[in-house]
């Protein structure tokens, strides 16, 4: 095997922390294009597994274009009922046969689909709330063999980061407490946003939290139960960083006008906003406008040779072994290059910029983040098992 092209620079540039100002945001499960993200995902996992299950193999697929297209409803204090349901609208290609044998490729993407919606949502049924169509396509013929081959199967780049920063992580603790903690505790819904700005040792997290309106009786019980779970959220991002943290909470309110985040379901999708793979977070799950980003949907594609999903994971991957195992970097970012037709643990180039504590790198410290990158290259084959296995998330 030829020596994999390497190669670790000194970073430049302002360090994350020392940026006047930083942007940062999460989007959470039951937005409309984590919605999207999750089903995508979902189908090529379950097309993946049956396709272990009845051959063997894994078969090429790519199912990255779910879009979600909004409902209407009518909610009021106490109640409300849905007008015109949730359209989800599945596209993509698969590999529809092997050996003679069919693959039912709509019907493994419709059940995927509610599955993934059942397990995820609360209050939005995927059958009462929902309509979802597959228009799934034949996959090319010729991609059939990529599979065998394990090579990449287009000409992309995956970008990876680590650690977070103190905002990034803010952002993303609390869109998770809210979205696996906070849910226990109120009658709030999944579709979270969580936007937050660093001004110098500020941070300001500005989230919106959907309400249920069917456990909300009334503008005084409203008004109740967003202020306490602002103190909740406001006393959990607290403990996030030692710099002041200040939580705002559905600041479009207008309660005297009856405009409040109130949903039947949970989402926004129920009312007029749409949804698409590959708009929300990225791999490292975030949506860091400050950072070295690739702008590939990651979710649907398959984990067997698309560049666009393996190159991200293992960027991020990457970018965490080397700060965690090179104690003297301080920050890490990885970028890899495809190009199609190539053995996929060999890319046209491998990258990484690290930030050393010292402030200069060292012999020392670029052979031990060269051997690590050159690890994760050697072992790019059981990211795609991690992925089939949901053990790492994509958004």
């Amino acid at each position: 095997m030829s020596k994999r092209n390497i190669v670790v620079t000194e970073a430049s540039g302002q360090y994350i922390e020392d940026l006047p100002v930083e942007i940062v945001e999460r989007k959470g499960i039951g937005h409309p294009d984590s919605l999207c993200d999750g089903i995508a995902e979902r189908i090529s996992v379950e097309y993946c597994r049956w396709c272990l299950e009845n051959f063997g193999i894994l078969l090429h697929h790519n199912f990255d274009k779910v879009q979600l297209v909004a409902g209407e409803v009518e909610v009021h204090y106490g109640g409300g009922h849905m007008i015109r349901p949730i359209r989800i609208q599945i596209a993509g290609r698969g590999t529809p046969a092997y050996k003679g044998k069919k693959i039912p490729l709509d019907t493994l993407a419709i059940q995927a689909a509610r599955q993934y919606i059942r397990e995820t949502m609360r209050y939005l049924d995927p059958d009462q709330h929902m309509v979802i169509d597959s228009f799934v396509g034949r996959g090319a013929e010729e991609l059939v063999h990529i599979v065998e081959e394990v090579t990449a199967n287009d000409t992309s780049f995956g970008v990876g980061h680590w650690p977070r920063s103190g905002l990034e992580h803010a952002v993303y603790e609390t869109s998770r407490y809210i979205n696996f903690q906070l849910i226990d505790q109120f009658p709030i819904g999944e579709d979270v946003k969580v936007m937050g700005a660093r001004q110098g040792d500020e941070m300001v997290l500005t989230v919106a939290l959907p309400f249920i309106a069917t456990q909300v009786g009334d503008a005084a019980e409203y008004v109740e139960l967003k202020h306490a779970a602002q103190e909740a959220i406001q006393a959990f991002a607290s403990q996030l960083d030692t710099r002041k943290v200040v939580v705002n909470v559905n600041t479009a309110d207008d309660v005297d006008a009856g405009a409040v985040y109130l949903t039947l379901t949970g989402t926004s999708a129920e009312m007029g906003d749409d949804g698409a793979v590959g708009r929300g977070n990225r791999v490292n799950g975030l949506i860091t406008p400050f950072r070295s980003v690739s702008l590939e949907a990651a979710c649907g594609k398959n984990p067997i040779s698309h560049v666009g999903k393996i190159y991200n994971v293992v960027a991020m991957l990457a970018a965490k072994d080397i700060v965690e195992r090179v104690p003297t970097v301080r920050e890490a970012t990885v970028y890899l290059l495809s190009q199609i037709g190539k053995p996929l643990d060999q890319p046209l180039v491998a990258t990484a910029y690290v930030r050393p504590f010292s402030g200069s790198l060292t012999p020392s410290i670029q052979a031990d983040v060269e051997a690590i990158l050159d690890e994760h290259l050697a072992q790019i084959h059981k990211v795609r098992e991690r992925i089939i296995s949901r053990e790492i998330s994509l958004f």
